[in-house]
């Protein structure tokens, strides 16, 4: 290239640093582009509505629901019986096994495969300002169709998903029965009669407290197939509690009936000698303080006032406890104590002396068996009842904890319109860019 031609070259150089053979065939380019605009935007369109069908095409194989804890402990993370709650049990061994059961896919594949077909996501955002940590109560569950779930759909699964999960959760967090459960069994003839009839009054007990909580919860509650009530069951345990047990126990201990009568002898005066040794301690630290409070400086016994700031900034005085206060409520505690160790001191001490003065004979021991086999039919018949009333009501209430809904995702979102228009003008920027190379080259070439 001549000197005249290097200096027309620079001459067409414009602010932008771009060649001029480059910038008018940009120009052309775009003058191109602007005389065809109307089938430049119909390409646009067609485009973004290809793209639209495949987003929609591949959304198919994925449906997805929001799952809702509605009961009050999920606000802390738990189950409604108190244990930690992790959502990715959805998807794990136990829940893969139940959904393949339930669908049929047996030997068509495996838990682990149909893992990977299962997502979960809480909902919220987990940037929460400050560093709280917020505990999510929903979550978006989508299963994602990879084959392998034996030619059943997306949404199909979907929902032997959330069935197999309610099922779940409920067996397995909605009640715990673990109270109504008990072995009679645990009630061995060859411990005594006392302890025995301790155990009974303790399960007896445990029994009439869980229908009383029960019937708090739901007064109105009635089994739908037997007509029982909490209310009920509660009295019913309360019957057998304080009349036909104490009866069992007033029998024992009037007749002496003890199988180790030396042993058990031996443990009731050892009690009494821990309880009297507690006794005196007790009595005394109340003696303490006695005097503590009678040597207390006169001038401390009235109120003391102090400077104190109420809601509204203002100041006012409020008395506060001094010295003798303490000492007079730790004095009550002690003696609140010893008095209940001297009543068991009184109890046991009657309790040996029935032993020693009654010697039961075979037929009294043969009776007291006999009533305490017909205490635990009894108990085994109560716990049972309360566990099929209790069954009905949780199993009712438990579907409750549970909710799925639609995942409500936009227009915008199902279609991936943003997506599919950012991909249609990607398209036509690419088209334009190899238009402007080829017009380049073409220059170029008619240049030489």
């Amino acid at each position: 290239m001549n000197e005249t031609d290097r200096l027309r070259t620079a001459g067409n150089e414009d602010r932008s640093g771009v060649p001029g053979k480059g910038w008018s065939s940009l120009r052309a380019t775009f003058e191109a582009f602007r005389k065809r605009k109307f089938a430049v935007l119909a390409c646009f369109l067609v485009l973004a509505l290809v793209f639209c069908g495949l987003h929609v095409a591949a959304g198919r194989r994925t449906a997805g629901t929001i799952l809702s804890l509605d009961y009050e402990e999920a606000s802390r993370g738990l189950t409604p019986n108190g244990t930690r709650f992790n959502i990715f049990e959805i998807r794990g061994g136990e829940m893969m096994e139940r959904l393949i059961e339930r669908a049929g896919l047996e030997g068509q594949t495996t838990p682990e495969q149909l893992s990977e077909c299962v997502s979960v996501e809480p909902t919220h955002d987990k940037s929460v300002a400050g560093g709280v940590n917020y505990i999510s109560t929903s979550y978006v569950v989508r299963f994602t169709n990879k084959g392998e779930a034996g030619g059943k759909t997306a949404e199909e699964m979907l929902s032997l998903l959330c069935e197999t999960y309610r099922e779940y959760f409920v067996e397995r967090y909605g009640f715990n029965h673990a109270i109504l459960s008990f072995d009679v069994n645990d009630l061995k003839y060859s411990d005594e009669y006392l302890t025995t009839v301790d155990l009974l009054e303790l399960k007896y007990s445990q029994l009439e407290n869980y229908a009383r909580l029960r019937s708090r919860e739901s007064k109105n509650y009635r089994d739908p197939d037997t007509g029982a009530t909490f209310s009920a069951l509660e009295q019913r345990a309360k019957n057998l509690y304080t009349y036909d047990l104490a009866k069992l126990r007033s029998f024992i201990i009037e007749n002496g009936i003890a199988n180790d009568r030396s042993a058990l002898s031996g443990m009731l005066n050892y009690r009494i000698r821990m309880d009297r040794l507690m006794y005196n301690k007790l009595m005394a630290a109340y003696d303490e303080d006695n005097k503590g409070i009678q040597m207390y400086d006169a001038a401390m016994s009235a109120a003391v006032m102090i400077p104190t700031m109420d809601q509204s900034r203002e100041y006012y005085m409020s008395r506060t406890k001094t010295g003798m206060d303490n000492m007079a409520l730790h004095a009550d505690e002690q003696l609140m104590g010893a008095t209940e160790r001297m009543e068991r001191i009184a109890y046991n001490t009657w309790l040996a002396e029935k032993l020693r003065s009654n010697r039961a004979d075979a037929a009294k021991k043969a009776k007291a068996d006999l009533m305490i086999r017909e205490m635990e039919a009894a108990l085994e018949k109560l716990a049972e009842d309360i566990r099929t009333v209790d069954s009905a009501y949780t199993s009712a209430k438990a579907r409750n904890y549970l909710g799925f809904s639609e995942d409500a995702s936009g227009f915008a979102e199902r279609t991936g319109l943003v997506m599919s228009l950012g991909c249609a003008a990607a398209v036509l920027l690419a088209v334009f860019v190899l238009a402007w190379l080829r017009a380049l080259v073409s220059d170029k070439e008619r240049r030489v």
